[in-house]
């Protein structure tokens, strides 16, 4: 019996584990049976070589054509030009500064929300993930009607002068915008301290300051530097705000663009992609690292969460703070729907619903797209999330490490990167897939693939495998008892990496538009056309349906999620109380 149940747990129904593991030889058959498990896992390894590292290497390969042959030319431009090089030098800067202080942001919403008795604290979380339904260019968009050169707070309200135009709107806007990655990778950490080692600090006489500054943060400081590496990897790869409001301020990733949109240069713009990518993969391996060590302290944490009583100036402090970022993004919010409804923002405030008449020109092509690209990815995503996680973390398959390596690797290739790597790649044989809707909702799922498979991990291994071996000792197949005990237990996870994948991709713009046309157009690249032609009215309008476009998204998962929870409470109620 126990043979037999350690022929189970080993991932494979059909072939004993003896035979597996380098005991007696395999007949034919048995090695026929054997191989027949690694089929789908090189399926997907496969395609997984083909739509992250094909695109990638294409990408290189372009960044090295240099008149028709090979060479370094551009690399030596990127390096000796001192033009180019400030560009690089002034990204790191930028990515820098905005990382250091969208996590000083979302550390003090984060304790203000989860470790004090404050009040708005609903309200401040709110405010801290607000920023995730809305695009950077729509946020830069409604930095410039508060405090552009007509704004309503410096032209209308102080009348003081402000040069929106600048590395500093850059700064300012990235910060408040990643705001919301560390609020919530930080908040998280804070759930899983377990409250009893703040409780023994006080037993032995700490203060709450105290106890704050010296166990509290030590414990969370894993997903605080996680946090920080993020938003710099983010921060680079962000082109919309430095083209909105950077004026003479250019990033790699936004010279990128203009490099291949402006100056048709393909090949320079895939090297200053090439460097980008370097740059974004000198970082990841230390924050995989620190994702490590953070999920050592959720498994050894998780006890009460008690809230601490800090001193009156820290409370203010954290307030102060608090209230200040949350009227910064609801007046970013409320500028974009003033200008949606007025003729003309800072001159002209006659209520009016003429800028929504872009809808049926222009508009309604989009929100299809949209909607059915968003929901597309969403769907697909968590699936291939799912099913690669089930691949990397169950059966003994020789190339999991290289699967799991793969699906995470989208996670640190820059928006732009990608963009342009399956723009060259699949507008030719072996696979030409320019200009069709198929194009856009792969380069969307790879881009998300990485979440899914994190999330689907961490269900699995959370998961008892009691049932999948018994599933297994009764004759189901591995296929049937991944549908029928695997994914049901996974359907709360599945939801929430569709809701983020389905938000992401309703907002995305670096890594598709490059494959846009006219026939596959979305309301991102509507909006931010828009806004580059000067139409700020058109472009709030647009970007309202965007915003409700991804509300809508999060208020039908969230429906589905409560459905069943309500479905299981009734389902329990009635089997407690009806009579056998």
């Amino acid at each position: 019996m126990s043979s037999h149940g350690a022929t189970r747990s080993s991932g494979s129904p059909d072939v004993p584990a003896d035979h597996m593991t380098g005991g007696d030889p395999l007949d034919p058959l048995q090695r026929v049976v054997a191989w027949r498990r690694h089929i789908f896992p090189l399926l997907i390894l496969l395609l997984l070589l083909f739509f992250v590292v094909y695109p990638a290497a294409r990408v290189i390969i372009e960044s090295l054509a240099v008149e028709g042959n090979i060479g370094l030319a551009h690399y030596r431009d990127l390096v000796l030009n001192p033009y180019i090089f400030r560009k690089v030098w002034s990204s790191v800067l930028v990515a820098a500064g905005s990382a250091c202080t969208s996590t000083l942001l979302g550390l003090v919403l984060a304790i203000t929300v989860m470790k004090t008795a404050l009040p708005l604290r609903r309200l401040f979380a709110v405010a801290a993930i607000t920023p995730m339904i809305l695009p950077g260019f729509v946020t830069a968009l409604a930095y410039v009607f508060l405090v552009g050169r007509n704004g309503l707070l410096t032209y209308r309200l102080f009348h003081i002068s402000w040069e929106v135009y600048s590395w500093r709107s850059v700064l300012i806007l990235q910060s408040i915008g990643f705001t919301t990655t560390t609020f919530l990778l930080i908040s998280a950490a804070l759930a899983g301290v377990d409250s009893r080692v703040e409780d023994a600090a006080r037993n032995l006489g700490a203060g709450e300051w105290s106890i704050l500054s010296t166990v509290t943060l030590p414990l969370v400081r894993p997903a605080i530097i996680g946090a920080l590496l993020l938003v710099f990897l983010r921060s680079m790869a962000d082109f919309g705000t430095p083209l909105i409001v950077g004026g003479r301020f250019d990033t790699l990733a936004s010279a990128s663009y203009n490099q291949l949109i402006g100056n048709y240069d393909m090949s320079m713009a895939s090297a200053m992609n090439v460097v980008l990518l370097v740059i974004c993969l000198g970082i990841f391996p230390l924050y995989n690292t620190l994702q490590g060590s953070g999920k050592v302290l959720a498994t050894e944490g998780g006890g009460e969460r008690k809230c601490l009583s800090l001193p009156v100036w820290a409370n203010k402090a954290l307030l102060g703070v608090s209230s200040a970022f949350a009227v910064a993004i609801f007046a970013l919010v409320a500028s974009v729907f003033l200008a949606a409804f007025t003729r003309h923002i800072g001159s002209n405030f006659t209520l009016t619903l003429d800028h929504f008449r872009i809808l049926p020109q222009q508009g309604w092509n989009s929100i299809r797209n949209t909607l059915l690209f968003a929901g597309a990815t969403c769907v697909l995503m968590s699936l291939a999330g799912i099913v690669i996680a089930y691949i990397v973390h169950r059966p003994s398959f020789f190339g999991r490490r290289l699967v799991d390596l793969l699906a995470t690797l989208p996670f640190a290739i820059p928006g732009t990167f990608m963009g342009i790597g399956f723009a060259i790649a699949f507008s030719q044989a072996p696979l030409v897939l320019s200009g069709t809707w198929s194009i856009i909702i792969i380069c969307t799922v790879v881009r998300e693939l990485p979440l899914g498979v994190r999330v689907g991990i961490s269900v699995l291994a959370q998961m008892d495998h009691s049932l999948e071996d018994a599933s297994a000792n009764l004759g189901a197949s591995r296929i049937l008892t991944f549908f029928r005990i695997v994914v049901p237990q996974a359907r709360y996870a599945l939801l929430i990496s569709a809701l983020y994948a389905f938000v992401a991709s309703v907002k995305t713009l670096g890594a598709i538009i490059f494959l846009i046309t006219p026939f596959n157009k979305v309301l991102a690249v509507d909006v931010f056309e828009a806004t580059l032609r000067g139409e700020v009215g058109d472009a709030s309008a647009l970007s309202i349906v965007m915003i409700l476009v991804a509300v809508s998204g999060i208020l039908a998962i969230y429906c589905i999620h409560r459905k069943e929870v309500a479905a299981s409470w009734v389902k329990k109620v009635l089997r407690n109380h009806l009579p056998v």
